[in-house]
């Protein structure tokens, strides 16, 4: 009680809200995880970046993660990460990042979308007018991601 769920390199911890330095405004919102470095190698395909999670109102990280949002409900937060696990995503996000660093920078051609209904492959490439050697690619280079709910 009182204590808020940190999630930090090496598991999760927890700390009062009074020491809670930075990012208060994202508190008690629906936020992403996700890690702020992520190593892919050389080979392709790879996923680019790390397993986007959901972090419930109350929940904070350190800065091996970065915070994205805040979304008005949970569910626009499954929306918003499910579009993070698409392969155009993170085909955007590999045109900027040169390094295992993810720090929000490697996002700037990421366009941000409408989060109340689920975005998939099929929609981005029908809104963005892909075509199918474009699609295949994009699916060359980077592999699909299953995302997990809860943490």
């Amino acid at each position: 009680p009182g204590l808020n769920r940190v999630f930090q390199n090496g598991g999760i911890g927890y700390v009062p809200r009074s020491e809670i330095a930075a990012g208060s405004s994202l508190v008690d919102t629906w936020k992403i995880f996700i890690s702020k470095a992520y190593g892919a190698g050389n080979s392709f395909p790879h996923s680019i970046i790390g397993k986007p999670f959901i972090g419930k109102p109350g929940d904070i990280c350190t800065d091996t993660y970065l915070a994205i949002g805040p979304f008005p409900s949970q569910e626009q937060a499954k929306n918003a990460m499910a579009y993070m696990s698409t392969r155009l995503f993170r085909f955007l996000v590999m045109l900027r990042k040169p390094s295992q660093d993810a720090s929000r920078n490697v996002y700037g051609f990421v366009p941000n979308q409408d989060f109340s209904s689920p975005l998939s492959e099929e929609s981005l490439a029908e809104r963005y007018g892909l075509l199918p050697k474009e699609l295949e690619f994009i699916h060359s280079l980077i592999r699909p991601m299953e995302l997990e709910n809860d943490k």
